[in-house]
């Protein structure tokens, strides 16, 4: 390991940085970064030292950008119910792995509380992920009651949400990495969007907008 070190006082700075290692079932190449570097000038030091990551196919999500080839994507998904229940409609947007937008969905759910509405927003975002080949996917909606569940964090007292839960829960284990996080409900305007022209659909009737780009 090559160190270089240049002295001008009292103060040091290090920062350790070792590589990481992936290998081709990853869908990473062993990437070199830089090794450590020690610099002084003045009376007060501090270090920051990021250690070995080992990552698998399953947490390819977990890493900072995936290979177009890993077939990575991010899934935003929500509901709408008018009256609650009402007539209800469940929207998702499902992003390439750049933040850019690949394809925008909604479905008419008919006469539904909130709850259902998000829940057939997941299922909607998940079956069409799989359909397009997606192999890596992050889910996020504004439902905390959904994102608890799924994760088995949260009980499940309503019956029709129970079998809503247990669809969503195989879908995802049909993902090679699969990530749920909860958000604020101003970060998740696109799927609300989409949830609410679902509102005027037919229940199961479902529309789709992709980009000129996609497969």
């Amino acid at each position: 390991m090559l160190r270089e070190v240049a002295a001008a006082g009292s103060t040091s700075i290090s920062i350790n940085t070792q590589k990481r290692h992936f290998n081709e079932d990853n869908c990473w190449n062993t990437q070199s970064v830089p090794e450590n570097y020690v610099a002084a000038a003045g009376s007060t030091s501090f270090s920051i030292n990021t250690q070995r990551s080992h990552l698998n196919a399953d947490s390819c999500l977990n890493t900072q950008s995936v290979p177009y080839n890993c077939y990575s994507c991010t899934l935003e998904f929500d509901g709408a119910s008018k009256g609650n229940p009402g007539q209800a409609g469940a929207g998702a947007v499902l992003r390439a792995e750049d933040g850019s937008v690949v394809y925008r969905l909604r479905e008419g759910v008919g006469i539904a509380t909130n709850n259902v509405a998000e829940y057939r927003a997941l299922i909607l975002g998940l079956k069409y992920a799989l359909q397009k080949g997606y192999k890596h996917i992050r889910v996020q909606g504004d439902s905390k009651l959904v994102c608890m569940q799924i994760q088995g964090l949260w009980k499940i007292n309503n019956q029709n949400l129970a079998g809503l839960c247990k669809e969503a829960k195989e879908l995802k284990e049909k993902f090679q990495s699969f990530q749920i996080n909860h958000i604020l409900r101003n970060l998740n305007s696109e799927a609300d969007a989409q949830a609410n022209m679902g509102i005027y659909l037919k229940d199961g009737q479902v529309e789709a907008e992709c980009s000129s780009f996609t497969k």
